[in-house]
């Protein structure tokens, strides 16, 4: 083993090079020994490395068009507690039993991470970790609340109302890992956006069905 260059510490010539988020989750969906992965198993491998892990972890599927029947139902209610238990100031997500032994497909869970990877690459190598001071609570009560409005939107039968807060809780979710100031305050705003979006969907809906009750 060759000696750390001149004026580094051996702990920096023995540190491993930090993985992202994209790396992490593939690997995790490739090396899962069983047919279904439940909340619980998904919370148990990756609550260790906090919210933002989790949340993008339930968010991709949301967002990446891989055919996973019922899949927003299993996956929002999760995100909602989770962003709730960020706003009380929990340190580590926890879930109760009933949310935890739902479960979803693995080979689901891969074909979305296998899609979703090139754009997390791209999207994590325009990010500058560090730049956003975690933890902070005036960070972390305004992501929690805007989270918790998309995963509410995430988990109801909104036609064509999932991308928009799904994208928004992975950009969220991407900003919080990273501790990207930057990022952080545009997926705010994208969060903001979507919240808008499913509503005037949902406002869309209201006044295409009043019309046509009105000609029947």
């Amino acid at each position: 083993m060759p000696p750390p260059e001149a004026g580094e510490h051996p702990a920096q010539a023995k540190a491993e090079p930090r993985r992202r988020a994209s790396e992490l989750l593939l690997d995790l969906a490739r090396a899962w020994p069983a047919e279904r992965i439940s909340v619980g198993e998904l919370l148990a491998a990756l609550g260790d490395r906090g919210y933002g892990l989790v949340m993008l972890a339930l968010a991709l599927p949301n967002l990446i068009p891989v055919p996973i029947p019922g899949l927003s139902g299993v996956l929002g209610t999760p995100i909602i507690l989770l962003a709730l238990m960020m706003l009380a100031g929990y340190p580590e997500p926890v879930l109760p039993r009933f949310i935890r032994d739902r479960s979803f497909p693995r080979a689901g869970f891969e074909a979305v991470m296998l899609r979703a990877e090139p754009w997390l690459q791209w999207l994590e190598r325009f990010t500058r970790p560090g730049t956003l001071r975690l933890p902070n609570r005036a960070v972390e009560i305004p992501a929690a609340l805007l989270i918790a409005v998309n995963a509410v939107l995430l988990a109801l039968p909104i036609p064509f109302g999932n991308p928009a807060p799904a994208l928004a809780i992975v950009l969220t979710s991407v900003a919080l890992i990273e501790a990207d100031r930057r990022l952080f305050l545009a997926s705010i705003l994208v969060m903001l956006a979507a919240i808008a979006i499913d509503l005037a969907i949902v406002l869309a809906i209201i006044g295409l069905g009043r019309a046509v009750a009105e000609l029947l």
